[in-house]
């Protein structure tokens, strides 16, 4: 960053060239994190929720796993790979960029 500034580089700049590259692979890794935790969140939404309309889906499929009679384990089956489909694709696309942030991590 000093090189920058000695190269008459502005703070707009150092920070869209040197900066913002560089906290690629951890901003991504926070992201998957932090959208993981957010989407697996299980006893906030199960208290705060008024309506079954509101609950989040991992709240849904175990109100419907608890079952009166039976359990139609097909259909829960499938709505757990609709909770886990949005988890695998993030983690898709931003697979680089996650094992880069957590690489990282260890290296001083």
């Amino acid at each position: 960053m000093e090189a920058a500034r000695v190269d008459g580089a502005g703070e707009l700049r150092i920070f869209f060239q040197i900066v913002l590259p560089q906290c690629g692979p951890p901003l991504a890794t926070l992201s998957i994190l932090t959208f993981l935790s957010s989407w697996n969140n299980f006893l906030w939404p199960l208290v705060a929720a008024q309506t079954e309309e509101k609950y989040t889906l991992p709240v849904a499929l175990s109100l419907y796993s608890t079952g009166q009679n039976a359990t139609n384990y097909s259909v829960l089956l499938a709505g757990a790979v609709l909770v886990v489909t949005p988890i695998l694709l993030l983690f898709v696309f931003l697979q680089r960029y996650f094992i880069q942030g957590v690489a990282g991590t260890g290296i001083k």
